[in-house]
């Protein structure tokens, strides 16, 4: 029988995370919440998403779809559409709703990307990383340059209008010049967003197991190189990782960044519900393990009082080229910045790496590069 919810039931989200955690093989740099040869539990652990989706309904309308992992691409064709059957089917999703999925390049196939698109994807993310060899061995990618491009090329022969990649830089010995070349090569193939990490190592990650720790090359002229490669091409960029033609821009990630609320379902996944911060279980095991004795996979939750909210809105705000308005904040969160907070935000302005933009706040190209300090300042 169909459960019926009534409104206090319901969550009032517009925007909806799936977590794929399954991966053949893990990168040396990757620390995230991934399964490794685990491919075998890909069905329990669609029936598990779909009894999570049941458990959280959500009464309003999605205006994005963001399906993430780990390796989704990965997913067979008749797993592909029974993740559709039991998650995002069950939700309203909206008629011009930004649908991502994330692509490996070596798990993309016409026939896959065509069916996806067909289920209602609209944007593809392809993690690229570096069309240079002796990157992606450091990295232990699974793919090569040619099959980053043919993926490309695969994506777009299947219907994708809008397909973003992901770049990765700060390597060992990495010189802007370099970095040039490697965007500029994926550059030509002329996607419409891009999304360009710095190289961190963090904890559980292989490289960090081998004794190498955070920036591995914090070299000011490659930030410069990223922004005027990325320009050059058409690129604008409207977040301190992030680049897009015009309209163009993540609708998913920038609800994040704006402190909106979304659901997220799946292993490891968070999500922001009525004020609300939750987390699921980490693992595979414990995430399965719950939703099959619970129903739910939520592991713990949080709900941080106004004056922090407000102090959290304004340092993602600061990640946007448009910068954050306090007044808005204010009226958002009914609350004031403490004078200690404001003093460090006005000591920053005069230092050059913050300023002001009309009602807005905003990072200066100096100031970006110390966002990090900024925020451990203000936090």
């Amino acid at each position: 029988m169909e459960k019926k919810y009534n409104s206090e039931q319901k969550s009032f989200v517009r925007a909806l995370y799936l977590h794929i955690p399954f991966c053949a093989r893990k990168c040396h740099f990757c620390s995230f919440a991934i399964a490794v040869n685990q491919t075998h539990r890909v069905r329990e652990y669609l029936d598990a998403l779909g009894r999570e989706a049941d458990a959280r309904p959500v009464a309003d309308i999605l205006g994005s779809v963001y399906v993430g992992g780990g390796t989704p691409s990965c997913l067979s064709e008749e797993e592909a559409v029974l993740l559709w059957e039991r998650t995002v089917g069950k939700f309203s999703v909206g008629g011009g709703a930004e649908v991502t999925w994330e692509f490996n390049p070596e798990s993309v196939t016409l026939p896959k990307a065509r069916l996806l698109r067909g289920l209602g994807v609209t944007r593809a993310s392809l993690g690229i990383q570096s069309l240079n060899a002796e990157r992606l061995l450091y990295l232990d990618r699974a793919h090569r340059r040619e099959d980053a491009i043919t993926a490309f090329e695969i994506l777009r022969t299947a219907g994708f209008s809008n397909v973003s990649v992901d770049v990765m830089y700060g390597f060992p010995g990495q010189r802007s010049e370099e970095l040039a070349r490697d965007m500029r090569e994926v550059l030509a193939l002329h996607p419409d967003h891009l999304s360009v990490y710095q190289l961190t190592i963090e904890e559980r990650s292989l490289l960090f197991a081998r004794g190498q720790r955070g920036y591995l090359e914090e070299d000011p002229s490659l930030d410069d190189a990223v922004v005027e490669t990325a320009r050059t091409a058409g690129l604008l960029q409207y977040e301190i990782s992030n680049f897009s033609r015009p309209g163009y821009e993540s609708r998913h990630n920038i609800n994040y960044w704006e402190g909106g609320e979304y659901l997220g379902l799946g292993m490891a996944a968070h999500s922001h519900v009525r004020g609300r911060r939750s987390w699921n279980a980490e693992t595979l095991f414990s995430y399965l393990e719950a939703v099959r004795d619970r129903g739910t996979a939520e592991a713990g939750g949080e709900e941080l009082p106004p004056a922090e909210k407000m102090v959290e809105a304004f340092l993602f705000g600061l990640r946007m080229n448009r910068g954050v308005s306090l007044e808005e904040l204010r009226s958002r969160f009914g609350t004031e910045l403490s004078g200690e907070k404001i003093e460090a935000i006005e000591s920053f302005v005069e230092m050059g790496f913050l300023e002001e933009a009309g009602d807005r706040i905003r990072t200066t190209v100096r100031g970006r590069r110390v966002l990090d300090e900024i925020s451990a300042r203000l936090v």
